[in-house]
C-alpha cells in the first residue's frame, strides 16, 4: 500500500487523515493495514515504539464497523489511562468525518457514573483499561455479545503486568467468534506462551525490525557513577539540555517524588507523574508538559506508558531500566517520527554487567561519558545556586522587620553591583570546598 487514499479504506478516514497531512502510511501501517480491511482471523503486529500502530489497526477496524448497529463491536484494551485517553482521541480524530460511529473511553480516576452514561447510547468502540473494563462488565453495564474485534495494545506490558485475571474475566463475557489483534513494540520470550493462549484462528503475523530492536536515530549513552554523585550529575546535564523537552525515569513512585523535589528546589522546570496522582493532576501535568510549559517530566516506567508527545530531545534513565525491553519503551519516548534524540543511563559500577546484557540483547554500542569534573559539577552548582535567588521570592515582613533588612543591606550597599557578585560566588565556592 503505497498511499491510503488508493486503498480500500473508508473514504471519510483517508478524508481524516489528509486533513492531518497524512498521505503515506509508516511501514507497519502499509503492511497491516491491507491485510486487516479483510482477515477474519487473529493478528500479530510488531514494530518500535512511535511508528504508527495505532493507526495501523485503527484504519483497518474503524473501516469495518457497522454504524447501523448500536452494540459493541470493537474493545482495544491497553494498559495505563494516559495510553486509554491518547487511543481514544486518535481513533475519534480517525471517525470525525464519520459521526454516527461513536467511541468511548473508559479507565479509573474517572467518574464511573459519567461512563456509564456516556456508554448508554449505542456505542460502537471502547477503548478501556482492563481494570475499569471489568467492573463495567462485572455491573452488566458493557455487553460484548456482539463483539468482532478485540486489540491488545502495548500487549507485552499489559499481559505481563498482571492483567491476565481481569481480561479473563473479560473476554469470558464475549462470543469467541471475534477476532483478536495483537500491537507491541517488543515480543519477549513471556509473551509467547500468552500469545497461545488469546490467538487461535488463521494467525498472521506482521513483525517489523528485530524483535526488541530499538530506534537507530537514537544514541545511546551510559555514565558510571556513585550513588552520592548522582544529583549532582543528573543537576549538570539538565543544565545543559535546559532549553530542551526531556523525561526522566525512575524505578519507583517515590523516586518519582523525591527526585521532583530536588529538581524544584533547583528551580528546574518540571512536572511528575506516578501511579497515585489522581486523573485530573496527571492531565494537567501532561498538558505542561505537551505545551512546552514545563521542560522535564519526571515519571515511572508504568506512569509513562502513553506519553506520546512530540519533539522530546532526551531520555535520561536515572534509575536505570530492570529489562531490554523497559529499556526499548523508555529510549522510544525520543526520536518519534523520523527525528534524532538521546537516550542517557545512569548506572552504578555493580550494574555494568546488567548493562552490558541489555546491549547485547538489543544490539547496542552505548557511548560511555566521561563524569563531569569536580571543577565543572561545582561551577554547575554555583551557576543553579545563583539561579536559585534570582528566582527567590522577597523576605515577607511577617518573617524579619524592616530595620533588620536595612541593617542586613547596609552591610553590603557599598558595594558596586559587580563587587556584590564576585562575592556573593566567592562565598558560595569557598563554603562549597569546605
Amino acid at each position: 500500500m503505497d498511499n491510503f487514499s488508493t486503498s480500500k479504506v473508508d473514504a471519510n478516514i483517508v478524508k481524516a487523515l489528509t486533513e492531518k497531512g497524512i498521505y503515506v502510511p509508516s511501514e507497519i501501517q502499509a503492511q497491516t493495514i491491507p491485510i486487516l480491511l479483510n482477515h477474519k482471523g487473529d493478528f500479530i503486529g510488531r514494530s518500535a515504539t512511535g511508528t504508527g500502530k495505532t493507526f495501523a489497526y485503527g484504519v483497518p477496524l474503524l473501516s469495518r464497523i457497522d454504524t447501523t448497529s448500536g452494540k459493541i463491536q470493537a474493545v482495544v484494551l491497553v494498559p495505563t489511562r494516559e495510553l486509554c485517553e491518547q487511543v481514544g482521541n486518535e481513533l475519534m480524530g480517525l471517525a470525525k468525518f464519520i459521526p454516527e460511529l461513536k467511541i468511548e473511553s473508559i479507565y479509573g480516576g474517572m467518574s464511573l457514573k459519567a461512563q456509564i452514561h456516556d456508554l448508554s447510547n449505542g456505542t460502537h468502540v471502547v477503548v478501556a483499561t482492563p481494570g475499569r473494563l471489568m467492573d463495567l462488565v462485572q455491573r452488566n453495564v458493557v455487553h460484548l455479545e456482539s463483539l468482532n474485534f478485540v486489540i491488545f495494545d502495548e500487549a507485552d506490558e499489559m499481559l505481563l503486568k498482571g492483567f491476565r485475571t481481569d481480561i479473563d474475566k473479560i473476554l469470558a463475557t464475549a462470543n469467541r467468534n471475534y477476532a483478536t489483534w495483537l500491537f507491541s513494540a517488543t515480543m519477549p520470550d513471556e509473551v509467547n506462551a500468552i500469545i497461545k493462549k488469546y490467538l487461535h484462528k488463521e494467525l498472521i503475523k506482521v513483525l517489523i525490525g528485530k524483535a526488541e530492536s530499538t530506534n537507530k536515530d537514537i544514541k545511546h549513552q551510559i555514565i558510571e557513577l556513585q550513588a552520592e554523585q548522582k544529583l549532582d550529575v543528573l543537576l549538570h546535564f539538565l543544565k545543559k539540555y535546559s532549553t530542551q523537552k526531556g523525561i526522566i525515569f525512575c524505578r519507583t513512585k517515590s523516586g518519582v517524588q523525591k527526585l521532583y523535589k530536588q529538581l524544584s528546589a533547583n528551580k528546574f522546570s518540571c512536572g511528575a507523574i506516578q501511579g497515585d496522582l489522581p486523573q485530573g493532576l496527571r492531565n494537567k501535568v501532561m498538558e505542561q508538559f505537551r505545551g512546552g510549559h514545563i521542560n522535564f517530566l519526571i515519571a515511572t516506567d508504568v506512569a509513562s506508558r502513553g506519553v506520546d508527545v512530540e519533539n522530546v530531545d532526551i531520555v535520561i534513565q536515572y534509575h536505570m531500566a530492570d529489562t531490554s525491553e523497559s529499556y526499548t519503551h523508555r529510549s522510544g519516548r525520543t526520536s518519534r517520527a523520523g527525528k534524532t534524540g538521546i537516550s542517557l543511563t545512569f548506572i552504578f559500577p555493580e550494574e555494568k554487567e546488567k548493562m552490558d546484557l541489555i546491549e547485547k540483547e538489543l544490539n547496542l554500542k552505548c557511548l560511555v561519558l566521561p563524569l563531569p569534573s569536580v571543577k565543572d559539577q561545582l561551577v554547575n552548582k554555583a551557576i543553579l545556586w545563583g539561579r536559585k535567588i534570582a528566582k527567590e521570592k522577597p523576605v515577607s515582613p511577617d518573617k524579619l522587620d524592616d530595620e533588620t533588612k536595612k541593617e542586613f543591606k547596609d552591610q553590603l550597599i557599598h558595594l558596586s553591583k559587580d563587587e556584590l557578585l564576585e562575592k556573593l560566588l566567592a562565598t558560595y565556592l569557598r563554603e562549597q570546598q569546605g
